[in-house]
């Protein structure tokens, strides 16, 4: 993306209208309400409706935010990154580097987190792999645990960069409690913007979408006691996973007006 396109999104971020309400009505079940205000700060920064089950972008701007930034251009696709979304998302890597940075990893902490992901089970018998990886040549297991490292190492370097640096203007400055509780609601929100998304582009059906936000509702209510506590947890995410920059600053923007806006559905229903 060249600088002009990033200041162009930067922009509409910041002057587009806020909290842009559904004109065919809002979702009335007080479960769905709470589950698409869990993904108020996504939807706010790709100016989505904010109270509806649609979304109400065009068509070529559902088509390029699901297949570009998801890889998402089908049914069965979608199926898949929703129930990534749903089971493991970012906050699977997430958890293991913050365990491996906070023991105090010798080095860069490589073979810590190699060794976690193996033994997590999630890329098969962790006996079985720890063989298969002493062993010579490829193999399907080797090359998905290898690929898993490298995205958990991306993240491990940017939480470094970030650990206790982050702030917003109502939380103040985080506290190493507030990075040890977290990343699920960056998955939480981003799950619901897809499944917006997908619904949408008719890659999901609406039961599945009523499951979905019935999911993401018991989450939010069984870990977070406040908007701006799962805030917090959405900008750790949000900086764990692209590191510092420019929309970094749009984001943890969006995030301090749903808190502190007097119209902000956030603040109209607080959690």
């Amino acid at each position: 993306m060249s600088f002009s396109t990033l200041l162009h999104k930067l922009l509409q971020i910041v002057s587009g209208k806020k909290y842009r309400n559904c004109p065919g009505g809002a979702a009335v079940d007080p479960a769905a309400q709470r589950a698409l205000q869990a993904g108020l700060i996504n939807s706010e920064q790709i100016m989505a409706y904010c109270d509806s089950y649609t979304t109400g972008l065009s068509d070529d701007v559902l088509t390029e935010g699901l297949g570009s930034y998801w890889d998402t251009n089908s049914p069965q696709e979608a199926a898949e990154t929703l129930a990534w979304l749903g089971s493991y998302g970012h906050r699977f890597f997430y958890d293991i580097v913050f365990r491996v940075y906070s023991d105090g990893a010798s080095g860069d902490g490589r073979q810590e987190v190699l060794e976690a992901l193996v033994a997590s089970g999630r890329y098969g018998s962790p006996e079985t792999l720890r063989k298969q990886l002493a062993a010579q040549g490829p193999c399907e297991e080797k090359d998905l645990v290898f690929s898993a490292l490298e995205q958990a190492m991306e993240i491990l370097g940017n939480l470094r960069s970030v650990f206790r640096v982050l702030e917003d203007k109502v939380n103040g400055s985080y506290l190493p409690k507030d990075y040890s509780a977290g990343i699920l609601a960056w998955d939480l929100g981003r799950l619901v913007t897809v499944a917006r998304m997908s619904l949408d582009c008719k890659y999901i059906e609406q039961d599945e979408f009523g499951r979905i936000l019935a999911h993401v509702d018991k989450e939010l209510r069984s870990n977070f006691s406040s908007w701006p506590q799962f805030a917090k947890s959405y900008i750790i995410g949000r900086a764990s996973w692209g590191g510092q920059n420019m929309t970094l600053g749009g984001i943890i923007g969006i995030a301090e007006d749903l808190m502190t806006d007097k119209k902000s559905p956030w603040v109209l229903s607080p959690l």
